[in-house]
């Protein structure tokens, strides 16, 4: 199994790109999200990696940030969603607009991304609510180390810039504040679906910024009306 490729990036096209590795160049489909942080071309790229084995076709899939490629796996082990599909998921909705909408069962938010119905989108719902708890957690605690992401690259120091990459996917990941609620109200008795449904719905129906006290408070409030 690939699990990582790093090498020289030769070619982006609209949804693959081309890495040359020691004179070999490998093909990896990528989503809008790995396209738009990827570094200039003929800079060093390093991209984990899922290998897709079908009857008449081995595809190598390309990902910027080991959380995406978790989720990609997550999502295609959902029955009816492909390679194709998985992508389109994670090039149109953020991994927290995508996490909110599974939570709360909008499937109206998934079907937004192209190839996805409502059967599937349904589907995605029923499979993967439980399991969007865990993925929440496991967000913060791999995307920001060392070589994990390549927008943050200094071309000339070839260094990573972790201010950069940090502004670069806030606004893709589970803010820390939503993982420490979670914890709280876990820590309070409740269960972690039932922490992380309520707490994506109080963060989506607020226009404030709300603070970590408020979130468990409003979060509170609304577990206890519900008996």
């Amino acid at each position: 199994m690939i699990g990582k490729i790093s090498g020289k990036l030769n070619y982006i096209s609209a949804d693959h790109i081309l890495v040359d590795v020691s004179g070999v160049g490998y093909i990896l489909n990528v989503s809008q999200t790995t396209l738009a942080n990827l570094p200039k071309l003929g800079n060093t790229v390093s991209l984990f990696t899922e290998l897709v084995v079908k009857e008449d076709l081995l595809q190598l899939v390309g990902f910027i940030t080991i959380t995406e490629k978790e989720w990609y796996k997550l999502l295609t082990s959902v029955q009816g969603v492909g390679s194709k599909a998985a992508l389109a998921l994670l090039s149109q909705l953020s991994i927290s607009t995508l996490s909110r909408a599974i939570l709360l069962e909008d499937s109206s938010t998934i079907t937004s991304a192209q190839g996805v119905g409502p059967k599937i989108a349904k589907r995605i719902v029923v499979e993967l609510k439980g399991k969007v708890p865990s993925m929440i957690k496991f967000n913060d605690k791999n995307d920001l180390s060392s070589n994990h992401l390549n927008s943050g690259l200094d071309n000339s120091s070839n260094k990573i810039n972790k201010k950069s990459l940090e502004q670069d996917f806030s606004k893709n990941d589970i803010s820390q504040r939503e993982i420490d609620a979670i914890s709280a109200l876990i820590n309070l008795g409740y269960s972690q679906l039932a922490a992380s449904q309520v707490i994506a719905k109080i963060i989506n129906s607020s226009d404030d910024e709300l603070n970590i006290e408020d979130i468990i408070k409003l979060s509170l409030k609304t577990l206890v009306s519900k008996g």
